[in-house]
């Protein structure tokens, strides 16, 4: 049985695809000791001024809806999670991850998900979403391009 804590007041059963019922609490976008909620992508650090912006939109997307968990990945315990609402997309490289990078609130982790490269969909999808923020300067590409050399 796997507690997803502020998710769901549930306890489902660890499955590959796991199903939250709606969301009862705000979702803090904190990584949990035993899941990251942000599978493939880096949020906008603590000390951004777009983190309390990112925060809000992070809540916005997830309350009151009715989610899926993509487990892209086990690390010693910890899942790595796509989250997804199967009511509102049928793509399954649509999550709300993407949705946090197209919005410039999140950049791909490129250095910490080293299982990137086993979804190529997931990866293109939030190279463009990244190549979208850029373009309308959304979070913190305001005033131009802040992802790090790779």
């Amino acid at each position: 049985m796997l507690d997803l804590g502020f998710l769901s007041n549930d306890v489902v059963p660890e499955t590959d695809g796991i199903l939250f019922s709606t969301l009862a609490s705000p979702c803090p976008p904190v990584h949990h000791s035993h899941y990251d909620p942000y599978s493939f992508v880096k949020l906008v650090a603590p000390e951004s001024e777009y983190f309390p912006e990112a925060v809000d939109r992070f809540r916005q997307l997830c309350e009151g809806r009715k989610l899926v968990a993509n487990v892209d990945h086990r690390e010693s315990g910890l899942l790595h999670l796509r989250l997804m609402d199967p009511e509102t997309d049928n793509d399954p490289n649509a999550c709300i991850n993407v949705n946090l990078v197209a919005e410039g609130f999140a950049s791909i982790d490129r250095k910490g998900s080293k299982y990137l490269n086993v979804y190529p969909g997931v990866y293109k999808r939030l190279q463009e979403a990244v190549s979208e923020a850029k373009r309308h300067r959304d979070g913190m590409f305001e005033f131009g391009d802040v992802e790090e050399d790779e």
